[in-house]
């Protein structure tokens, strides 16, 4: 036996038949009757056999339990093969019951009563039935027969298209449970007629499995993605390629999205193949997926743009992703030209610099708290050195010999709109970068000993070119080996420089980079993310931070602690307190006033106080006075304590019971109270 509740010892091998042991057996009957139940059992007749759902075997009855869904059950043959096996059946003499998606579905208390007038009939399965069961609406049965919402099209089989074809076969099992939530969801808003749907996902949630599955589910004639850049397009190259081993479709750990079905027919433009000006109007109606990125939407007229190329009727379902630069008129030229087409708008968050609104409904909100509580982040760890001067200087070195000087982070955010100027920038005092190295330094060690023996990186975010080389030379001094990372850099260097920090095998465990790995970069390993700049959009430090959020997934590593940390170490003159506050709260992603008992810049401790030695260890880190000028004390707490995300996953169960219960209780004329409820569904399903 797995467990105790029926869930966990009878187990089907279809939804329908898991969906029947759910929400009918599991109500009609307590566990003991697990002993007499056997799954796919196989009956023999004269001239051939059959292997039904399930067997409950008593003192006096044989009871066949069947389960019809539309896929299996609803042409003319299958109907005659049904009577003929259903006439076998009764000819051995079983007690037949058929239930069918619709009925457990809808009628889940009439399906419960059915079953229970039968097993009465049985003295010894009598024994096991639940006097005044408790049945609940299932939740996670949708109102059509593939679990998606989306009606097939009202036509013959044989003209059914790819998608039409394709969604009997699709199983959204294999995804997380963020990931089907907001499939349902997504469902539920474009079965209402809207279009125009958004869903908020954390780093690391899944947005590029939720955007393959959706397109799967929700295209019937051809879906279109589009990515910011490369990285990301590549990404979704990668999980709709059913010849590597990353793809979504068949390589999910919990088993293939597609069942029994071939994979699309994708286009990925821009790729090294090929580019949009190579692509025919032909080789784009030739694929069911086209994948792309917006910078292929803004060639207003020329040849190769990929609008010019496609009639509005020849997409029909769009994925957008890191969709908070939705705003810019390439989208909009995008969304004009198929007004018929669905959209889903994916993004960690919304917000956007220039302050352009993102229209669109948010069906689904996965917070970063609910990644971390699932297991799917880590947590972010804070180390923020205070100063006790307020402003470092930075200085730009000409090549005419000019000096120019740039005092705090208001004037730093001003010269960062000047590409020439970030170029030469460096810092003035190189204080600041020895303080924070020796916290990265220290949290190195703490994460090397924890993840062994995956190697952890770190990854540096500097000002320009000039400051990265002056960061990465302090970080090799401190034994951390680095390089930098920029787009002046020639593709063969960037290639050869991400290999070396990306692969286990490289020898740096550390990039300083310039805007270069950003939304869209996934490497697990990176366990300690550095800001070395200021940051006047919080959209772009989030981006930023979440390319450590994800975490690592290697048994070894998992074996050695059960929580995982992003350190995040900066300096607080650099403003970036207001951003993680944001971090903190993000319930809607927008903007939240500081707190200064949190993380803003804490009162200069009294030079008179002696500190016991806790204090010591969390107020005065041990800095080197002959190396070091600047003077200051480094604080570190966790964004979402333990407490925190234990509260918060507590609040999700509960909500998601209320949800529940009130399906329930619109559909029972006498309910159990809503505490009696949660009692027996804990219980009974976990």
């Amino acid at each position: 036996m797995i467990g105790g509740r029926l869930v966990d010892q009878v187990r089907g091998q279809s939804f329908l038949e898991d969906a029947f042991v759910r929400w009918v057996l599991t109500p009609a009957a307590r566990p003991g009757i697990a002993a007499h139940i056997t799954a796919q059992f196989p009956v023999t007749v004269p001239d051939h056999s059959y292997q039904v759902d399930f067997v409950l075997s008593g003192s006096s009855l044989r009871i066949v339990v069947e389960l019809d869904g539309y896929a299996y059950h609803s042409d003319r043959g299958a109907f005659v093969h049904d009577r003929i096996r259903q006439n076998d059946l009764s000819g051995l003499g079983f007690v037949i019951l058929r239930f069918s998606y619709d009925a457990i579905r809808d009628h889940t208390a009439l399906c419960v009563r059915q079953l229970q007038e039968v097993l009465r009939r049985d003295p010894l399965l009598a024994n096991y039935l639940v006097e005044d069961p408790l049945v609940p609406v299932p939740e996670d049965m949708a109102a059509d027969p593939l679990g998606l919402l989306t009606p097939p099209p009202q036509r013959a089989s044989a003209d059914f298209g790819y998608f039409d074809r394709t969604r009997f076969h699709l199983d959204l099992s294999p995804l997380r449970a963020c990931q089907r939530e907001a499939m349902i969801a997504l469902a539920n808003y474009y079965r209402r007629g809207e279009t125009n749907a958004a869903c908020v996902m954390s780093v690391g949630a899944g947005k590029t499995a939720l955007g393959v599955a959706a397109a799967m589910a929700f295209t019937r004639r051809r879906a279109l993605i589009v990515t910011p850049g490369r990285v990301i397009r590549g990404a979704f190259a990668t999980a709709l390629d059913a010849d590597s081993a990353g793809n979504v479709l068949y390589t999910l750990p919990g088993g293939p999205l597609l069942r029994g079905a071939r994979g699309p027919k994708v286009a990925v433009l821009d790729a090294a193949s090929g580019s949009i000006g190579s692509a025919s109007r032909a080789d784009l109606l030739g694929a069911d997926i086209i994948v792309t990125n917006f910078h292929a939407l803004n060639a207003i007229g020329a040849a190769q743009d990929l609008l010019a190329k496609l009639e509005p009727d020849d997409i029909d379902f769009i994925v957008v992703d890191e969709a908070h630069i939705a705003a810019a008129r390439s989208y909009q030229r995008l969304f004009d030209r198929f007004p018929q087409a669905r959209r889903l708008l994916m993004s960690a968050c919304f917000t956007r610099g220039d302050g352009k609104a993102v229209r669109a409904d948010v069906v689904y909100r996965y917070r970063l708290i609910d990644s971390i509580a699932d297991g799917h982040a880590k947590h972010p760890q804070v180390h923020r050195f205070t100063p006790d001067v307020t402003e470092t200087t930075y200085e730009i070195n000409w090549l005419d010999g000019r000096r120019e000087q740039i005092i705090g982070k208001d004037q730093l955010l001003e010269v960062m709109q000047d590409e020439r100027k970030l170029a030469r920038i460096t810092a003035t005092s190189e204080a600041p970068i020895h303080h924070v190295m020796r916290n990265v330094a220290d949290c190195l060690a703490r994460q090397t000993a924890a993840l062994a023996p995956v190697r952890p990186r770190v990854l540096f975010a500097a000002i320009g070119q000039r400051h990265a080389e002056q960061v990465s030379r302090i970080a090799n001094a401190y034994g951390i080996a680095c390089d930098t990372l920029h787009h002046s850099m020639t593709e063969a260097a960037i290639t050869a420089t991400r290999a070396r920090y990306e692969a286990e095998s490289g020898n740096l465990q550390g990039i300083v980079q310039l805007r270069m790995l950003g939304q869209g970069y996934d490497l697990p390993a990176i366990s300690i993310v550095v800001p070395m700049r200021p940051y006047g959009s919080f959209g772009e430090f989030y981006q930023f931070l979440g390319r450590g959020v994800r975490t690592v997934r290697y048994p070894e590593a998992a074996s050695r602690s059960e929580r995982q940390y992003l350190d995040v170490v900066y300096h607080g003159e650099l403003g970036l307190d207001e951003h993680m506050e944001t971090l903190r709260h993000e319930n809607d992603m927008d903007p939240h006033p500081t707190d200064p008992d949190l993380f803003g810049d804490a009162p200069v401790p009294d030079s008179t106080r002696t500190y016991g030695a806790a204090e010591k260890t969390a107020h005065q880190a041990p800095f080197d006075a002959e190396v070091l000028a600047e003077t200051g004390h480094t604080y570190q707490q966790i964004l979402h304590d333990t407490a925190a995300v234990e509260a918060h996953r507590d609040e999700r169960e509960l909500d998601a019971y209320a949800q529940r219960y009130a399906a329930y209780a619109a559909a029972t004329p006498n309910p159990r109270p809503f505490t009696q409820f949660v009692e027996i569904m804990r219980d009974l399903h976990g």
